[in-house]
């Protein structure tokens, strides 16, 4: 039998390492409803609008997509334990209006970002333990948080914006590898909470427990502690949602929940989440997040009006539900 040289033995394991890489990421596609739908409509949109397809257009939708997949990343963690949070938008704008009020105040960036966690965190600390310890309903718990934090938001801002420091319009304006600073902060969020999921032993608890929680209470799984901790995070995620809008629009909008609301929830559907809970992934959330931003975007510089931009992202959201069925 010839004896393979040691550049044979290289060039074979090169050729493997490429055909291994080549097959996961054929996995990853064949496991996206979102990619049979995004991919075609991004074709569709570069040959209709020609401004559609050039970097600055891909760098805003990009930025447009980042405070709401940061976002739908904790409603994500919500839906796969079984659990749901209508309040994620509200408490975005809620957090990016009372951080902007005290940056107004004491201008001090990193006090607003304390500030943006700090309210995020208590509204995640009252949806978690409520649900996990009393036991309401999240539907009807989240929607009184929801409108709680709506009716702050509108009564500290009496309605009307709050201008960001100089300082974090400035630092809103800046890239890093191209991309603008926003969207590098959701892509870090969205690595750290994939390999959480798919790599930690809390992971493996949030989606047995969302699988079946009668067995999770019988093989030890602490109940409270893991649905509790899906809700807490979420509200942090929100917090730092609020605080990257400030960052992205330079000024703390009050209705900016009722903006984002659709991408979040859509997006999160979009990707294949369960609403029954068990199955969900944040990078497949990510993928629906910016399909949605992308129909936005590209009705848009098509002249579409708001209301026809509203009938499209219902038939895709039909549409893509479907296909997530299909794919789970």
């Amino acid at each position: 039998m010839k004896q393979m040289t040691l550049r044979e033995v290289e060039t074979s394991k090169d050729i493997s390492y490429s055909k291994s890489v080549l097959n996961r990421l054929m996995y990853l596609l064949s496991r996206s409803s979102v990619l049979p739908i995004l991919i075609p409509l991004w074709i569709l949109f570069a040959f209709l609008a020609p401004s559609f397809a050039t970097l600055r257009n891909a760098r805003t939708m990009l930025a447009a997509t980042a405070v709401a997949a940061v976002a739908a990343i904790g409603e994500t963690l919500i839906l796969i334990t079984g659990g749901i949070d209508l309040s994620v938008a509200t408490v975005v704008a809620c957090s990016a209006v009372l951080a902007s009020k005290v940056m107004e105040a004491e201008s001090n960036t990193l006090i607003g970002l304390m500030v943006a966690l700090g309210i995020g965190l208590g509204f995640g600390l009252i949806n978690g333990f409520t649900v996990a310890k009393l036991g309401l309903t999240p539907f009807v718990l989240t929607l009184g948080t929801n409108l709680i934090a709506r009716g702050i938001a509108f009564s500290v801002s009496k309605g009307y914006a709050i201008r960001a420091p100089l300082a974090l319009r400035q630092f809103g304006r800046m890239n890093w590898l191209g991309l603008p600073i926003i969207v590098v902060i959701t892509l870090i969020m969205l690595v750290i909470f994939e390999l959480l999921l798919s790599k930690t032993t809390w992971g493996r608890y949030v989606y047995f427990l969302g699988a079946n929680k009668e067995a999770a209470r019988y093989v030890g799984i602490n109940y409270g502690l893991v649905g509790a901790s899906v809700y807490i995070i979420a509200g942090v995620l929100c917090g730092l949602a609020g605080y990257l809008s400030v960052i992205s629009l330079g000024a703390a909008i009050p209705g900016v929940g009722d903006t984002i609301l659709l991408t979040i929830i859509g997006g999160v559907i979009l990707g294949g989440t369960s609403l029954f809970g068990g199955v969900g992934s944040v990078w497949r959330t990510a993928l629906g997040v910016l399909l949605l931003a992308t129909l936005t975007n590209g009705l848009n510089l098509l002249g579409f009006g708001f209301y026809d931009q509203l009938i499209a992202q219902g038939i895709v959201i039909v549409l893509g539900t479907g296909l997530a069925l299909r794919f789970r």
